[in-house]
């Protein structure tokens, strides 16, 4: 009768769909969409950077643990001991980097005093053969005068041990600084609140009887892409949080240490066998 208020859109709610239009696709959807690819470029430039800066400084503190071993390895005979111990400590920092840079670490716990104790040993050393040198020096009037000039080290030796030892605790600070430079939970969150708004208002937009009627499955062909894009998206700031996890992975210039470490091991087992024939 004429008292019946359930009125039924002949045009298959066309109308209603050309009034909300303009308010979703002028203001709404816009605003939400370039926050979003805002955000999403910024997330993905910012992470890769963070890969790119630790790998460097991987690269470089290998590189510094090369130099201070081949500085050991020139060290005199008359100086085994010395050698030793920098050899041990240059093993136990090398092994402290191999663990901090295996997947699943929690990166907020590291701390860049954490390789101290290995550093200090190394500058404990480094400072004590200063004082031996200078030692040495002072005795060159001695009868002994030419063997003491071949035991002792030469003192830019000694300088650049000094300089590589700087510029390995600076490169440690870099990474560890890079390490825990990621995005926070919330940051994510908003990621995903933004990315479920835009699906939202594709459906609002294609809940018409008409469009359903006409276009059912290219509107599921649509809704896949923009589902598909979203998950893509998540799956690549899931890879990327984690430099040593996933297709984006740094883990390669890892392996390195590995065989600096067993380079180390080497020379101190040569050392010991050669010291065991004497």
């Amino acid at each position: 009768g004429s008292g019946n208020n359930n009125w039924v859109a002949v045009d298959g709610g066309a109308y209603e769909a050309q009034i909300i239009t303009p308010a979703i696709n002028g203001i709404t959807l816009p605003a939400i969409s370039i926050l979003f690819a805002t955000l999403i470029g910024n997330t993905f430039s910012g992470l890769r950077e963070r890969q790119q800066d630790i790998r460097t400084a991987l690269n470089r503190e290998a590189g510094e643990i090369r130099v201070l071993q081949s500085m050991a390895e020139a060290f005199p005979t008359p100086w085994a001991g010395a050698q030793e111990r920098l050899r041990s400590y240059l093993i136990q920092y090398t092994s402290r980097v191999i663990a901090e840079s295996q997947q699943g670490v929690d990166f907020n716990s590291l701390e860049a005093c954490a390789g101290d104790s290995e550093i200090n040993g190394v500058l404990l050393q480094i400072n004590q053969l200063v004082l031996e040198n200078e030692k040495r020096r002072k005795n060159q009037d001695d009868n002994d005068t030419n063997v003491n000039e071949i035991a002792s080290i030469p003192e830019l030796h000694l300088v650049e041990c000094y300089n590589s030892l700087a510029r390995l605790n600076a490169q440690r600070t870099l990474r560890i600084s890079a390490l825990q430079s990621t995005f926070p939970p919330l940051h994510f969150t908003i990621l995903s609140v933004l990315a479920g708004s835009i699906c939202l208002a594709f459906l609002m937009e294609t809940n018409q009887d008409l469009l359903i009627f006409l276009n059912a499955l290219q509107l599921k062909i649509l809704w896949s892409m923009l589902v598909g894009t979203f998950s893509a998206l998540g799956v690549v700031c899931y890879d990327l949080v984690d430099p040593f996890r996933g297709s984006y992975q740094i883990s390669k210039t890892v392996n390195q240490l590995y065989t600096i470490r067993s380079a180390l091991r080497a020379s101190v087992r040569m050392a010991t066998n050669y010291n065991n024939n004497d």
